[in-house]
């Protein structure tokens, strides 16, 4: 069966990157933005997996993101560490950091690290080497390896933007979550900030 953190991301009604009414235009850009994404990590040293480079466009941001090379390989106990798992370009006011290239670190406490889902903390890095911010994050660890074709390649990165009701505010808020799935598991980051892990069925 298919993860469950997977699945309620893929049912939730919001647009991975890349669909788009206006087809040719959007691709044009879509190029744009991945190429600047792959020159950016060039200048920091970063190899990227340039096969799925996710963007995403709206009136208030712009986001593209990928997983680092080899990130699908490390073992979930690397997390206590911290390992580096993607490289986004954002710009975006409500995301209240640069707009930049920044590596992500992805950490979770030894005692929370486990089979199955449990949070963790992803640090944004600047090209200057200075964390600029730490977002909320989830980690799904599968008990063994999935197959690839289950999810047709060895690595997925996909960019959603979703509308959630906050009910401590009681109005809808927008964020924009990262999502990586690869054979050993799922990582989900939320790019604005706001700790919305119950929300992703954690």
């Amino acid at each position: 069966m298919r993860s469950s953190l997977v699945a309620a991301l893929l049912l939730s009604g919001s647009a991975f990157a890349g669909e788009s009414r206006y087809a040719s235009a959007a691709a044009a850009a879509c190029g744009e933005l991945k190429t600047e994404l792959v020159r950016g990590a060039k200048e920091q040293g970063v190899a990227l997996n340039e096969e799925e480079i996710g963007t995403l466009t709206t009136d208030k941001a712009t986001v593209v993101a990928t997983a680092i090379a080899g990130y699908e390989k490390v073992p979930a106990a690397e997390y206590e560490k911290g390992v580096d798992a993607a490289f986004v370009y954002i710009d975006s006011e409500e995301a209240g950091i640069p707009a930049g290239h920044y590596r992500v670190s992805v950490r979770a406490n030894p005692e929370d690290i486990q089979v199955g889902k449990y949070k963790a903390i992803a640090t944004l890095i600047d090209k200057d080497g200075k964390e600029v911010a730490q977002r909320a994050t989830v980690i799904e660890t599968f008990p063994s390896a999935v197959k690839s074709a289950r999810y047709g390649s060895p690595m997925s990165v996909g960019i959603q933007q979703q509308t959630i009701n906050d009910w401590n505010l009681t109005r809808f808020r927008k964020t924009i979550i990262v999502v990586i799935v690869h054979s050993w598991g799922v990582t989900v980051i939320d790019l604005f900030g706001t700790d919305y892990s119950s929300y992703y069925g954690f």
